[in-house]
């Protein structure tokens, strides 16, 4: 790993995280062993899968190289290849041990990163405003509303920039409203809103300050 950061892994994340709440076990447990193994495979052909990374990758695409992004959940790391290439120093932080290990085997030779283990809802070790973006793909589904109103105050603590999110905003079981998403927000509010795969899907980019008119 690359470690010519100023912080180490070890400074942000605590050994052991706390349990995450009862609604995000079932996200958290389930990606261990074969099926993170399989994750990309199932899901990278996908509608889905392909708005998502063109999607974020345009919202990211104007910060200048050193910029600071933290991937929470970083999964088995997706957008590893895109930030290599504009030159960004990434910390990836995931609750499963093994899509951290899958993270780890596809960054590219050279890359500013460093990964850990971490609970999105609880980055205590994480200083304010470290980051300049910060980049959360399909976890509100297991945070519940309390949860993704937690998850969100910590990104707006731990980012200066911009968040860039995933959610289902209506029609499922796992929705969260954009009155949850508005009731989390102090002082950011919605710069961008753009539908993923479906207009139920949103990719939603925070920033501080109101948007333009």
């Amino acid at each position: 790993r690359v470690t010519n950061l100023e912080w180490k892994p070890e400074d942000l994340y605590p050994p052991q995280s706390r349990p995450l709440p009862a609604e995000t076990t079932e996200g958290g447990d389930k990606y261990h062993g074969p099926v993170a193994a399989e994750y990309d495979a199932k899901r990278e052909q996908s509608p889905k899968w392909i708005a998502e990374q063109r999607i974020i990758e345009a919202m990211l695409s104007d910060l200048p190289p050193g910029s600071r992004i933290l991937d929470c959940p970083i999964g088995t790391g997706r957008f590893l290849d895109f930030y290599h290439r504009k030159g960004f120093q990434v910390v990836g932080a995931d609750k499963s041990s093994d899509m951290l290990k899958m993270a780890e085997a596809k960054m590219p030779k050279g890359m500013m990163v460093q990964l850990g283990t971490g609970d999105i809802t609880r980055l205590d070790k994480i200083p304010s405003a470290l980051f300049d973006a910060a980049v959360a793909v399909r976890i509100t589904r297991w945070l519940g509303d309390d949860g993704t109103v937690a998850a969100l105050r910590e990104l707006q603590r731990v980012t200066r920039g911009r968040i860039i999110f995933t959610a289902r905003v209506r029609n499922h079981p796992h929705a969260r409203s954009y009155e949850t998403i508005q009731s989390a927000l102090k002082g950011w509010s919605v710069w961008e809103d753009r539908a993923g795969y479906h207009e139920d899907y949103r990719i939603i980019q925070l920033r501080p300050g109101a948007p333009p008119v």
